[in-house]
């Protein structure tokens, strides 16, 4: 290897602003959340469509393992709701008696995420006791998917 090669010296070894930017950082970056935005404006069809049963089938549960994965998953979701009330309680606690208003702010972002975990796994069980695939939220707040619109 030839020592010219070694000391190469370019105009961007001096003056180089899309480095000192990161501006291929910045690119992928605006990207991703480009990604994530159109994921979460633009709702896609499933690729498949399979009921409840089909899906049993094809995963060779039982009805043992579906009651213990049901009862885990509502395990899961008061656990999560035990948390979102302990972080509520504690950012209150650091308000009243620290005078944090930043730190109420931190723990209600920590407690919306533990209460939308709680959703997901109750939802999730909801669906194993009614045992249909893709209910929608009214249904899971009527608390049954077989009523009608007026219940």
């Amino acid at each position: 290897m030839a020592i010219k090669d070694a000391f190469k010296v370019s105009w961007k070894t001096f003056f180089n602003p899309t480095a000192w930017f990161g501006y291929e950082s910045f690119k992928s970056n605006n990207r991703m959340i480009g990604w994530l935005l159109r994921g979460l404006l633009f709702l896609s069809q499933p690729e498949q469509h399979e009921t409840f049963e089909e899906a049993i089938q094809r995963l060779n549960l039982t009805d043992v393992d579906l009651r213990d994965t049901e009862q885990t998953y509502r395990v899961y979701a008061w656990f999560f709701v035990i948390l979102g009330v302990a972080a509520l309680v504690f950012g209150l606690y650091l308000l009243f008696h620290h005078g944090m208003f930043l730190s109420l702010l931190l723990s209600l972002s920590a407690m919306a995420l533990f209460l939308s975990q709680a959703f997901k796994y109750h939802f999730w069980a909801f669906q194993i006791k009614h045992r249909k695939l893709g209910c929608t939220y009214r249904e899971w707040r009527r608390g049954s998917p077989n009523k009608g619109p007026m219940a």
